[in-house]
């Protein structure tokens, strides 16, 4: 550990974050983290359950001024979005987060996620759980899994132990932000079967890619700009398509339907003299595309590269289909909010896509404030899959958080924050989804709000967090505890 790391250590938070970061603790691999905060928070004298689904969840007594205050729940998850960059080795199963100071920015230097995404909400309520100085009213803890893959932690989670009054979600990203309100969202799988075609014996393999896109978080990012490799990876395979005679022999494109792809590849089979002909148009259409993305493109790169050894097969698919369904199947914004200005009210993002043999399936996150939307844009996938002979199923649905006009605790919010920091907050509704709405269905007239210090990029391997900020929060909802009466 590195000096620089030992003195931010020194803050409790950071010491906390620390301890998340050196855990494994991807989606689905929480158990070891789960466990790890647990047993903490027994061996510190705080009553703790664990349930089946590896939530763990905390009881802390109101400090003696405060025992007839509402109860507050304060609420993060401990699972992360495993991303890495190009060419980095790192095991997610098995390696800890390595920390890159860079003045007031904390990161991995671009080779991970960071897990600041929820890690550091975590970390804040651990901070607050140990500070026996603190003045604040019975508190509630609960600390959830699988919110990045399916919400399914904060699903299953049992309310009828908790008697909270107020819930206080720490995953929101900007520190003079309160959330209100969040959108729903449902997986879709679209499939259908390539039509394959024996590939000529005096063709070779080639890998076209699409690399160096920055990224980020499907709802948070969608309405920056930052081009998804899958859809620019289809617009290279149509261009190729008009001109030239290929054959698709594999596609793998993103990684993770809540991330937009960063990168996209394709096996392709044609002739050598047709490859000479492809790539000398590659150069104008990558221009094309850094134009388009002049804001956030200026890394992408496309290139054509010969596949000399390590892929064999007979057959290819026919790309007409292929092609066909990656450029038609819906991406980005659907429609922004009528009443909130610059807020997208629906999207979706496909997020990953993959060809393996004849079997061709995209994965995709629709997100919705309205749940008719939402099913609209599905109605769309599942008839273009139906058009092309394919089929599509949706799942992981999670339900959105309405906004409610009325909130005693977005008040004590304002005046929290306006003497830690002096100045206003802003309240708003988000397009992405937040464990908030399964928490609501069990305790609907729990007052609820997000909250969180500044971050950015989530899901993506720039993924940091402002250390002065987070700090300057800690003292922001230590504040907003102390006003609940």
């Amino acid at each position: 550990m590195t000096t620089q790391t030992e003195n931010l250590c020194g803050d409790r938070v950071f010491y906390h974050f620390r301890s998340i970061c050196k855990i494994p603790h991807g989606s689905g691999n929480e158990k070891a983290l789960s466990d790890y905060i647990y047993n903490w928070a027994t061996e510190i004298g705080l009553e703790a359950w664990q349930d089946d689904a590896e939530n763990v969840f905390v009881k802390k007594p109101a400090s003696p001024d405060r025992k007839n205050a509402p109860a507050v729940m304060l609420q993060a998850h401990i699972d992360m979005v495993c991303e890495k960059g190009e060419g980095v080795r790192h095991d997610f199963e098995k390696d800890p987060i390595d920390w890159v100071i860079d003045g007031d920015l904390l990161s991995t230097g671009g080779k991970t996620t960071l897990g600041a995404d929820d890690g550091i909400g975590a970390a804040l309520i651990m901070a607050v759980l140990e500070d026996n100085t603190l003045s604040h009213p019975a508190i509630e803890a609960l600390f959830t899994t699988m919110e990045e893959e399916d919400m399914s932690g904060a699903e299953r989670f049992d309310g009828s132990s908790s008697n909270a009054a107020y819930l206080i979600n720490l995953d929101h990203t900007v520190e003079s932000e309160v959330v209100c309100g969040s959108c729903g969202g449902m997986q879709a799988d679209f499939r259908l079967k390539a039509e394959m075609k024996e590939i000529p014996k005096d063709w070779d393999f080639y890998v076209l890619s699409v690399s160096g896109l920055k990224g980020g978080h499907s709802g948070e990012d969608i309405h920056r700009g930052r081009g998804n490799a899958n859809i620019l990876l289809a617009r290279l395979l149509e261009s190729a398509e008009k001109r030239f005679s290929y054959l698709i022999a594999g596609i793998k494109g993103g990684s993770f339907r809540l991330a937009i792809p960063r990168e996209a590849e394709a096996v392709i089979c044609m002739s050598a003299e047709e490859a000479e002909g492809f790539r000398k148009i590659l150069s104008g259409l990558e221009t094309d595309m850094r134009a388009e993305l002049a804001g956030t493109g200026e890394n992408l790169r496309v290139s054509l590269e010969t596949l000399n050894a390590g892929f064999e097969c007979e057959t290819a698919a026919k790309p007409e289909k292929i092609v066909s369904a990656l450029l038609l199947i819906p991406d980005g914004i659907y429609q922004m909010n009528e009443v909130l200005t610059g807020l997208v009210d629906t999207s979706d993002n496909l997020g990953e896509v993959y060809l393996d043999g004849e079997d061709f399936h995209a994965v995709l996150e629709i997100r919705s404030a309205r749940e008719s939307l939402r099913s609209y844009i599905y109605a769309r996938l599942e008839r273009l899959a139906g058009l092309l002979g394919g089929s599509c199923e949706f799942s992981r649905t999670y339900p959105s958080w309405n906004f409610h006009p009325v909130s005693e605790l977005r008040q004590l919010c304002r005046l929290a924050y306006k003497e830690v920091y002096g100045g206003e907050l802003t309240f708003q509704t988000v397009h992405a989804g937040l464990e908030v709405g399964y928490l609501l269905e069990r305790r609907p007239e729990t007052d609820a709000i997000s909250i969180g210090p500044n971050c950015k990029d989530f899901h993506s391997p720039t993924e940091s967090v402002e250390i002065s900020s987070v700090k300057k929060f800690h003292k922001y909802l230590c504040k907003l505890l102390a006003l609940i009466r």
